[in-house]
């Protein structure tokens, strides 16, 4: 009777373990999930091969479920001949660029609610860093007040919250 040998422990050195290749696979397949989130315009500014842009236009026009889940395999598939580096990067980018903007939008929020009630510091420091109309800026937080106090909807608000972006954005430029 013959023994069977699976070979020398040299050949398999330096080779990644069965459990570490799936977790990879699986990590690659998450990054290609998490291109499904961004918009069209995200996607075509990250530079992606062709196929695999194909591949996530083409999951959003699936609407089974299954269809989806084995389009998303597909997409881990491809995923595996591209270099994941410069897009887990791009993705990286992305979510801080994410999480900037929505703390610029809390900022903004804070001063607009503070205008509206009533905050005087608030309007001398606007005035003062974005140069703002201190006339314009009391009239629409006195208007806002007026409307959040009658419960009727915020246009006034709304303005103000604008105005407000615009010097911001005005002033990250």
């Amino acid at each position: 009777m013959t023994e069977f040998v699976y070979g020398n422990e040299e050949d398999w050195e330096g080779r990644p373990s069965k459990s570490q290749r799936k977790r990879d696979m699986v990590a690659l397949q998450k990054l290609g999930e998490s291109l499904l989130e961004l918009a069209p315009e995200q996607l075509d500014r990250l530079g992606l091969p062709e196929d695999l842009a194909e591949a996530v236009r083409f999951y959003h026009t699936l609407k089974d479920k299954e269809a989806r889940r084995r389009q998303l395999q597909f997409i881990g598939t491809v995923m595996r001949k591209v270099d994941p580096e410069p897009l887990r990067q791009a993705m990286d980018e992305l979510d801080q660029l994410r999480y900037q903007q929505a703390e610029e939008f809390h900022q903004i929020e804070e001063w607009r609610d503070a205008l509206v009630g009533g905050d005087r510091e608030v309007l001398t420091e606007l005035v003062g860093r974005f140069g703002l109309d201190p006339q314009q800026l009391s009239r629409l937080a006195r208007l806002a007040a007026a409307e959040k106090e009658a419960g009727k909807p915020s246009k006034n608000g709304r303005a103000l919250f604008r105005l407000l972006r615009q010097a911001f954005e005005g002033e990250a430029d």
